[in-house]
């Protein structure tokens, strides 16, 4: 998000300055010449930074997991304060053991006195840029993508700033000029006289060199101004690049992508919001639809690929074999028939589990006997006719009202249905158990699912498995 790139610049910022005295620090013949005000600004400036950034792994420590809302759902199912604790903490010393969560511990340990005297917990600090580098790569690959044209002019530049500084060195130098004492001093001054700062510490004399001067002056401003212009085109061009859809998302793992856009795909992309699960993993859209076509604003942290979902370096600019979960919906396109559509939903569903077999994979289909075909031949997780489950809602809205405010409640992210794992929720013998355990905290078990099979409303005897998934609500 914005407010994110805006911290990361910050901290960024900070990370790089605090780093300068560390850096002094290994000069031993400058640490020594350190003035006393810059030693003292120096120190202070460390103990706001450790400040911030022990501020920041609070922070972070804290909204990795919403505690209250885990321990509630903790003693509800265990009522045991000491293990709803122990299950709401959990999330969070977990993330303590990440990587960048170990680095940001190191970095504020000197804030404790003992930990001063080791410097390697200081040099630590500059891993902290990994985080925030973001804004970085984005630079660094609008650079890459110009490299040739970046390092021609350099070197074009290069090369005017020591030809003409030579040249006028050769007449200075004949013409008595102790100014020109040596050729680096001439050099020194050519790289001055282009920068347009011109000192006057070194002046050529001679009408050949104030000539060539000139000519150093002129070419260098326009090498200059190529340099600067052909950056800002670069960054530029990144921009638009991800803003229309042509980015490219490599460290992308464990994420979700949309393939295809429609109403369905709104409606997911919707009720992801809604849930805030685009704060927790990554969602991606992969769609020929323009962004501007879409029909609604995607949050700047759901990503955006433009291309066809069935090209295997269009996925994979996606990372789709990191991907955890995948969604083909129905995209329509101008001269492709349902069947067609289908099959270009069944292509995209094998070349996907084909790249990632573990990816747990959802397809909407046109036809009823494709969504057959699908099920029967396809790894996929689940199935959905387009435009089936409204007309039976409707249908079934007709014969008994209420029914589809029925099912509206049953599907709410809130009050809806939960599949939780039945040895999640302790040992039961049979379903008849589970039900008496389950009222006393206030669900309902409606149906079981054994195998991808669901068993719905089972007799009390319905003898019940390890493996097996419980529906409540």
């Amino acid at each position: 998000s914005p407010n994110k790139q805006i911290y990361d610049i910050f901290a960024l910022f900070v990370v790089i300055t605090s780093s300068i005295s560390i850096f002094l620090e290994y000069i031993p013949s400058v640490e020594k010449r350190i003035p006393p005000d810059l030693n003292s600004f120096f120190n202070n400036y460390e103990t706001f930074a450790l400040y911030f950034f022990l501020i920041e792994y609070i922070l972070r420590w804290w909204v990795i997991s919403d505690f209250w809302e885990d321990f509630t759902r903790a003693y509800n199912e265990k009522k045991n304060i000491l293990l709803a604790l122990i299950e709401a903490f959990k999330p969070k010393v977990k993330w303590m053991f990440t990587l960048y969560a170990i680095i940001d511990l190191l970095s504020i340990l000197p804030l404790f006195r003992p930990f001063r005297a080791f410097r390697i917990l200081r040099v630590i600090r500059i891993l902290k840029i990994i985080r925030y580098g973001g804004t970085l790569k984005s630079l660094f690959i609008a650079l890459k993508e110009h490299s040739f044209l970046f390092a021609f002019i350099y070197l074009s530049l290069a090369g005017w700033i020591f030809s003409i500084s030579l040249i006028v060195y050769i007449y200075e130098y004949n013409a008595g000029n102790k100014l020109f004492s040596n050729m680096w001093d001439a050099v020194y001054w050519g790289l001055i006289t282009v920068a347009t700062v011109g000192y006057g510490d070194i002046t050529p004399i001679t009408p050949e060199g104030k000539f060539f001067a000139s000519l150093l002056v002129g070419g260098g401003i326009a090498l200059v101004s190529a340099l600067t212009g052909t950056f800002s085109a670069a960054l530029v061009g990144r921009l638009l690049d991800i803003k229309g859809g042509e980015l490219k998302l490599p460290n992308l793992e464990n994420h979700i992508v949309i393939c295809g856009w429609n109403e369905t795909a709104e409606e997911v992309v919707e009720q992801i919001i809604s849930l805030g699960i685009e704060k927790e993993k990554g969602v991606v859209v992969i769609t020929n639809v323009p962004k501007s076509e879409i029909g609604i604003e995607l949050p700047s942290f759901i990503g955006y690929k433009k291309g066809d979902f069935i090209q295997d370096n269009i996925l994979m600019d996606v990372s789709i074999d990191k991907a955890s979960d995948v969604i083909i919906v129905a995209e329509r396109e101008e001269g492709l028939s349902e069947r067609n559509i289908d099959a270009r939903t069944a292509l995209a569903a094998m070349i996907i589990s084909n790249i990632n077999p573990s990816a747990n994979i959802y397809v909407e289909v046109l036809l009823d006997e494709d969504a057959d075909i699908f099920k029967r031949r396809m790894r996929v997780k689940e199935v959905l006719i387009h435009g089936q489950l409204i007309g039976k809602m409707l249908f079934a809205g007709i014969l008994n009202p209420g029914t589809t405010d029925l099912v509206k409640t049953l599907i709410d992210k809130e009050t809806g249905i939960k599949k939780i794992k039945v040895s999640n929720l302790g040992r039961f013998e049979n379903f008849g158990q589970l039900l008496i355990a389950m009222r006393e905290k206030g669900y309902l078990p409606i149906a079981i699912e054994r195998k991808g099979v669901i068993k719905l409303n089972p007799e009390d005897t319905f003898i019940l498995e390890k493996n097996d998934y419980v529906f409540l609500i």
